[in-house]
């Protein structure tokens, strides 16, 4: 009776564990399709954030690029219809402007620069833009050494850059956009700044400038 009793009890027992092992494996087998689930959500997640982080650098670098050239073009925009020695021609103003570069004389307020009339050559050194400035003294660059030049980079990592001139030296032609403008007895009406950089995303469309005639 004993020993029945006992057999009973280890049947159960075992038909116990039977049943747990195939609920053990079911348990597993829905584990594994949560984790596959729970994977491709945060891969995804994970493909959105380098999306969302790339986005956001190229904003950053694009917003850092248009400051630059706004800079760069506020300052060719600071241009004065005047003459300097050694511009040129008696009746020449002091604005030499070529494809690769220009320089002309712009006022300085007296803020970051001494104040009065500078002489701004604006060109392309290597990979960068630079600006170099020397200060005016009687129409003539100042001597000793105020004379050397104080350079400062504005735009790095530059292609190329190239700037076109609109307007007309004679009024009897019609004003169009030029590669130079040299020797003249009037600035240009526009010009044109288009830079190329090494990093393409940075490329923007060119930007106009107006200047002053008087």
């Amino acid at each position: 009776m004993r020993t029945a009793l006992r057999n009973r009890r280890i049947s159960r027992v075992a038909a116990r564990r039977r049943g747990e092992q195939g609920l053990t494996l079911i348990e597993l087998l829905l584990s594994l399709a949560i984790l596959a689930v729970l994977t491709g959500f945060l891969a995804g997640g994970l493909t959105m954030g380098r999306r969302a982080f790339a986005a956001s650098h190229a904003s950053e670098i694009g917003s850092e690029t248009s400051a630059a050239i706004q800079t760069v073009a506020a300052l060719v925009g600071s241009a004065l219809p005047v003459r300097f020695d050694g511009a040129g021609p008696k009746d020449g103003v002091g604005f030499d402007g070529r494809q690769e570069g220009l320089s002309f004389v712009a006022l300085s307020e007296g803020r970051s620069l001494r104040g009065g009339p500078h002489k701004i050559v604006l060109q392309r050194s290597g990979g960068d833009v630079v600006v170099d400035i020397v200060a005016l003294t009687g129409g003539r660059p100042k001597e000793g050494a105020e004379a050397a030049p104080a350079r400062v980079v504005v735009l790095s990592g530059v292609r190329d850059i190239r700037l076109g001139y609109f307007g007309t030296r004679d009024p009897k032609v019609k004003p169009a956009w030029r590669a130079d403008w040299l020797r003249a007895n009037r600035p240009p009406d526009l010009v044109s700044i288009q830079v190329e950089f090494e990093d393409e995303r940075r490329n923007e469309p060119a930007t106009i400038v107006a200047l002053r005639q008087g």
